[in-house]
């Protein structure tokens, strides 16, 4: 799988920043981190975009154990 494939999948409205973010596994971590903004109660995400985060972080591998915990305390 190639990073523009992955950034094509990324769910609408994630905060990507091509400066910052230039692999898959930052992908995922902008994913996880939107998943623990909603867990920490900083930044509401409807259920809806929550699922597709984790779907996103399970389908290329990175983080899936801690966004698999986040997603459930969230």
């Amino acid at each position: 799988m190639t990073f523009e494939k992955a950034l094509n999948a990324l769910p609408d409205g994630t905060g990507f920043d091509a400066y910052a973010h230039k692999t898959i596994a930052d992908l995922c971590w902008i994913c996880l981190h939107e998943l623990d903004l909603h867990a920490e109660g900083e930044r509401f995400v409807p259920l809806a975009l929550r699922k597709k985060y984790l779907s996103f972080i399970r389908k290329y591998g990175f983080y899936v154990s801690e966004a698999e915990q986040v997603f459930a305390e969230g």
